[in-house]
């Protein structure tokens, strides 16, 4: 009943200038680098009311425990309250990351973490790094870095972590007050937010070898305070180490699926990559009379019959590696009886049904391709064919290419051309000719030209074609460099957002690579160094300790990522490829007119056995809240 006398504490009085200073930080309780202490919550003080976002995704307690902190705002501060017991004789760092602002303006407060410890002294060596995503090597948020001092294979799936710290929003991250000792790191994106990696299902990163800290915390850095507004100044921090993570292809491997998707399609679905077929056989068809397609992962195969007649029942026999019980892969031996789905004979009998009409011809089925192209690479890449079933005869000689000529509309000529088949995807062909730009052509395919497994042939077709004006175009020229006699190289042209790969080449010798008739934009070069020389790039496995194939980019002479083309114009790169999978991007933080923190500047200044910062009044033994002021300079 009193609602409405309430004065409102969340908001002043209306007018004046608008708030734009972030809250100060008054004191903590217990203090800020305090010892010998357990206390069942901290708080954080301030001048004024706050407010934090999503404490369970942005506020981190390293150690982590099983029963996660309870972390609310209370007056003019923060609460967190412990909810576990604490473990002994350990260093606790409760980062606040970007979680926290002023409540009226939403003002940030810039990072903290808060320092204490349940024992006699404070851990003080530390670990800084960056997270990248692996494939487009751009930093990321919000993933959990640990370290562990279990180096059990099953520690990162089973266990809770010693130390954790999570990235901010340009991937850095700082695991602060940890002990000299020797850590496994690992990093992933705590989906679900019970620290443990959850294989296959979250990015991961690992270091191979075990990190041993050797930096002393400088706090007069670490409490430095800079605005979530000064980009460049965030982009300078120094950091150690660099982390890269992927999604891993993990799993048993297994026959998921099999299925009767037409008279003569047989699919076979895998539950992971790189299926491994010792044998196939159809019960009553030659094995000549089996055409195998895959996809590009190798974890969807078909098999198409050409036989002349196929078995009413269709059965067959397969032989393949599985995941054994004791997760090996091992031959498998079972048998297959395929069935039609259900809901296709549905469909097809309904259609037959509602086709079929007294006194009325039934429509003869015919073979029609997909014919596509791009004005930008038609030069490249041709016309391309798609079919939804297997071609089994194709005739060039039915096939015409007919340019038009320019001025009189009625001048024809017949253009030769070249007609091959796609290695991977074999119901995929392209049509390749001498093709002039701004001109117009036709493509005529006579009735059977082409015929697929089930009989059907084409109608005739007939699909105009033009080409465009190549003052429009551009052309990025590539001359690569460095590579080893052995190795094949991925090379990529991407675009300016690395969401899109407009043109791939694979290489195995240092050659000039054209990429021409690019429209005007901005471009990125990805190259891949695929190792096992499938053609395709493979992520990284945890158990078997194997990492990414190697992914970087580009980076021009000048500086950036990002290639700026313009119309009707000509750039030549020269790439050494051996220098581009060296490049170190710790060597490429941009410097400031002020003197930078570096690691290497405190190597001397901290060489105290105990721990401490002996700039620091510890308090010991504490029975009561004691409030520390924080001094501001």
């Amino acid at each position: 009943m009193f609602t409405g006398r309430c004065a409102n504490v969340a908001q002043g009085p209306e007018g004046g200038p608008k708030d734009s200073i972030p809250p100060v930080l008054l004191a903590t309780i217990p203090e800020y680098l305090a010892t010998n202490q357990k206390p069942k919550r901290i708080k954080v003080v301030f001048n004024e009311y706050v407010q934090i976002k999503d404490a369970a995704k942005n506020v981190t307690v390293s150690p982590p425990s099983l029963r996660r902190p309870e972390v609310r705002t209370r007056g003019k501060g923060i609460q967190v309250r412990f909810e576990d017991t604490l473990r002994s004789n350990t260093t606790y760092t409760i980062d606040f990351g970007e979680a926290i602002s002023d409540l009226n303006e939403g003002i940030p407060f810039s990072a903290f973490r808060y320092v204490f410890s349940t024992g006699p002294k404070i851990d003080s060596m530390m670990l800084t790094g960056k997270v990248f995503d692996v494939f487009t090597r751009e930093p990321l948020p919000k993933i959990v870095v640990c370290l562990y001092e279990n180096y059990s294979d099953t520690a990162i799936y089973k266990t809770l972590p010693d130390v954790i710290a999570r990235t901010d929003s340009w991937g850095y991250f700082t695991l602060q007050n940890i002990k000299p000792v020797a850590y496994h790191m690992v990093a992933f994106d705590d989906k679900n937010n019970n620290y443990r990696y959850d294989a296959g299902a979250e990015l991961l990163a690992f270091e191979d070898s075990l990190v041993i800290p050797d930096k002393v915390v400088d706090y007069e850095k670490v409490l430095e305070v800079i605005e979530a507004t000064d980009t460049t100044k965030l982009l300078a921090r120094n950091y150690q180490w660099e982390l890269h993570a992927f999604n891993e292809n993990v799993g048993k491997q297994f026959l998921k699926e099999y299925t009767l998707t037409g008279a003569r399609k047989l699919t076979l679905a895998f539950n992971q990559r790189h299926a491994d077929i010792i044998s196939f056989q159809v019960n009553g068809v030659d094995s000549s009379d089996l055409v195998k397609e895959r996809n590009r992962f190798n974890d969807t195969l078909i098999y198409w019959i050409t036989a002349p007649v196929v078995p009413d029942t269709v059965q067959a026999e397969i032989t393949y590696l599985r995941t054994d019980s004791l997760d090996i892969l091992s031959p498998f031996s079972t048998k297959l009886k395929f069935q039609k789905p259900k809901k296709e004979e549905e469909e097809t009998n309904t259609k037959k049904d509602k086709d079929k009409k007294e006194g009325e011809e039934e429509k003869k089925e015919t073979l029609t391709p997909s014919i596509t192209y791009a004005a930008e690479n038609i030069i490249e890449k041709g016309l391309t064919f798609g079919f939804n079933t297997l071609p089994t005869t194709i005739d060039p000689q039915l096939i015409q290419l007919w340019h038009i000529d320019d001025v009189d509309k009625q001048q024809r000529k017949q253009e030769p051309f070249t007609w091959t088949v796609d290695t991977i995807k074999i119901r995929q062909f392209y049509l390749r000719a001498k093709w002039q730009l701004s001109s117009q052509y036709e493509l005529l395919a006579l009735p059977g030209a082409f015929t697929d497994v089930y009989g059907l042939a084409n109608d005739t077709i007939s699909k105009k074609i033009t080409t465009d004006d190549p003052d429009k175009y551009s052309s990025i020229r590539v001359n690569l460099t460095g590579i080893d006699s052995a190795q094949q190289v991925i090379v990529q042209l991407l675009d300016e957002k690395k969401t899109k790969v407009l043109r791939e080449t694979i290489v195995i010798e240092n050659k000039k690579l054209p990429f021409d008739y690019l429209k005007a934009g901005t471009y990125t070069l990805r190259l891949i160094d695929d190792r096992d020389k499938n053609g395709i790039w493979d992520p990284g496995n945890y158990k078997e300790k194997k990492q990414f194939e190697p992914v970087e980019f580009y980076a021009l002479p000048e500086g950036g990522e990002k290639i700026t083309l313009l119309e009707n114009t000509e750039i030549n790169q020269d790439i050494d490829v051996k220098r581009v999978f060296a490049r170190d991007r710790r060597k490429e933080i941009p410097a400031l007119e002020e003197q930078q923190y570096s690691h290497d500047d405190h190597e001397d200044d901290h060489e105290h056995e105990d721990g401490h910062d002996h700039n620091h009044d510890h308090s010991q033994n504490h029975d009561h809240e004691h409030i520390h002021e924080l001094k501001p300079e």
